[in-house]
């Protein structure tokens, strides 16, 4: 798998197909490999690029704290080193931050934003569960919170189902370096408050999808983002929880490609 070597350090990356670039940014403790289905799919149609986040998978793991901005810039990074101008970003649960942060910043660099399952505007109560998650693992590590995401993200059945596929992501958060993965989670629990006052600001296509049943980026939250952007439209998956990419799979890639190819279709 190829690698990207920038100004912030080392960038893990991969990418397959032709025509308009795409860029898919994972979550918090997850890397690239969680976009595999998405990799499939829309690589028949796109120039598909997943990579890992700061301190995630392959990627420069530098020391705690972390900012926003070190994500925007790894992102800017990477897209420098590939000779894109301007790409497709879609950023699922923490990378929807990354996006809409990028969005923010490099409006140039963008032809539309996908946010998916993403957290905004938190209230005192959900922000109070999260910190003490934070605080949880800061104590005793990720070890403990593992299974209860798991729950969390995946339908009942599928778990049962696909128990390689889900193995797989628990496997994930199981080897997370643990001074990345706290300094990760930390900002994750945050950012969100940072970003919501600046929303009205982003001015690309926009498009948010998040599942029916999804308790920590909630339905609320997608129509709430929906109407501080302009240019937005918002798509509730029914029956899914948070991992939409991959328990969503199909849903999605249809659902992604047909806004990135309605944006080409000239006004009436």
């Amino acid at each position: 798998m190829p690698i990207a070597v920038c100004d912030q350090g080392v960038i893990r990356y991969e990418e397959k197909g032709m025509g308009e670039p795409l860029i898919l940014i994972h979550g918090v403790g997850l890397d690239h490999t969680m976009w595999e289905k998405q990799v499939e799919g829309l690589s028949k149609h796109f120039r598909v690029i997943v990579y890992d986040m700061v301190g995630h998978g392959g990627s420069e793991h530098p020391p705690a704290p972390y900012t926003l901005s070190q994500f925007v810039e790894q992102l800017a990074e990477l897209m420098n080193y590939l000779k894109i101008g301007k790409s497709h970003v879609i950023g699922f649960s923490m990378g929807g931050m990354v996006a809409q942060a990028f969005a923010l910043k490099y409006q140039e660099k963008m032809k539309t934003l996908t946010i998916m399952s993403a957290v905004a505007n938190r209230t005192a109560e959900q922000r109070k569960a999260i910190l003490l998650r934070v605080e949880e693992v800061r104590k005793t590590g990720a070890a403990s919170t593992i299974e209860p995401a798991i729950q969390r993200w995946f339908n009942k059945e599928f778990i049962k189902k696909e128990k390689a596929i889900v193995d797989r992501i628990r496997k994930r958060l199981e080897t997370n370096d643990p001074s990345s993965y706290l300094a990760a989670y930390t900002l994750f629990a945050t950012a969100d408050e940072a970003l919501w006052p600046s929303l009205k600001q982003i001015s690309q296509p926009t498009f948010i999808l998040t599942g029916e049943h999804d308790i920590g980026s909630n339905p609320a939250m997608a129509k709430q983002m929906h109407h501080e952007i302009a240019h937005s439209e918002v798509l509730i998956v029914p029956g899914m929880k948070h991992m939409l990419p991959i328990e969503g799979a199909d849903t999605v890639n249809k659902a992604i490609r047909f806004f990135i190819e309605k944006q080409a279709i000239p006004a009436k």
